[in-house]
């Protein structure tokens, strides 16, 4: 049996969220390091003779979901900037080499697109500090690497081609160049703006008697907030978030959550 006189919620396990017009699941976060439910209400003391409280007038309750998972959710960033991620084959990113010169040649990581014949442009060779952009030299992209202080690219194969014994062989250069790439892109349109899911936050309770049983809050409308920070450094990124909760107006239901407890 289950006893909620005396229980607690031992862990937070994970949060699903779903498109509310169709269905789909829009995020998971399982690896939740933290998690709440704030809860407040407005209440306005009413008075009577020699300004005594009769009664209170409360009103406004609201709820706050707020928490941080372990790693970032592609799809709880998609919700709180109002986008969607979407699988592309010809995406475009600014990509850096660090590439060494051999026998007056050097290869690119990627294939650089752009403008034929100048798809690069320009090839930084650091100086005796090792400063590229304020020492050091600049080889501009031409159609041969015929004079000093010019170089040549062909696209199709890569390659690099510097002016004969310009550059010394295990010479570091610095190429900068536009790449396309298949992977996945999220936009962060400022016409658009934080989602409203259904959400379900799965946890583990245990009763006084040391039973544990599964619980689920049951949230129709979270109102995802778009205010968040991505930070890095010496820790990893991890992935804040706040909702807050709706009542389902479309349906009727005024219900902030409903909460579920089973075996």
């Amino acid at each position: 049996m289950i006893n909620l006189d005396k229980f607690t919620i031992v862990s937070y396990d994970q949060i699903s969220g779903f498109d509310r017009t169709n269905g789909s699941l829009v995020l998971i976060m399982d690896e939740l390091s933290d998690f709440s439910l704030a809860h407040t209400e407005e209440k306005s003391d009413i008075t009577g003779k020699a300004g005594r409280v009769i009664g209170s007038l409360k009103k406004n309750k609201s709820v706050t979901g707020s928490g941080t998972n372990g790693l970032l959710s592609g799809g709880a960033l998609a919700a709180m900037v109002g986008g969607e991620i979407v699988d592309g084959d010809k995406l475009n990113v600014h990509y850096t080499d660090v590439l060494t010169v051999q026998n007056d040649k050097a290869t690119t990581t990627l294939k650089a697109i752009g403008t034929a014949g100048n798809e690069i442009g320009t090839v930084y060779v650091p100086g005796d500090s090792g400063a590229f952009i304020t020492d050091g030299t600049k080889l501009t992209q031409a159609a041969s690497a015929g004079t000093t202080g010019t170089f040549a690219y062909d696209p199709d194969t890569k390659e690099l081609s510097f002016h004969t014994n310009e550059l010394a062989d295990g010479t570091q250069i610095y190429v900068f160049y536009t790449a396309e790439v298949e992977g996945k892109e999220l936009k962060n349109d400022a016409n658009k703006f934080s989602k409203t899911l259904a959400l379900y936050v799965d946890c583990t309770c245990q009763d006084a008697c040391d039973n544990q049983f599964h619980g689920q809050f049951i949230i129709e409308r979270a109102d995802f907030s778009g205010s968040f920070t991505l930070q890095g450094g010496t820790d990893p990124a991890t992935q804040g978030f706040e909702f807050t909760t709706l009542p389902n107006l479309c349906t009727g239901k005024t219900d902030l959550w409903d909460f579920i407890v089973f075996d």
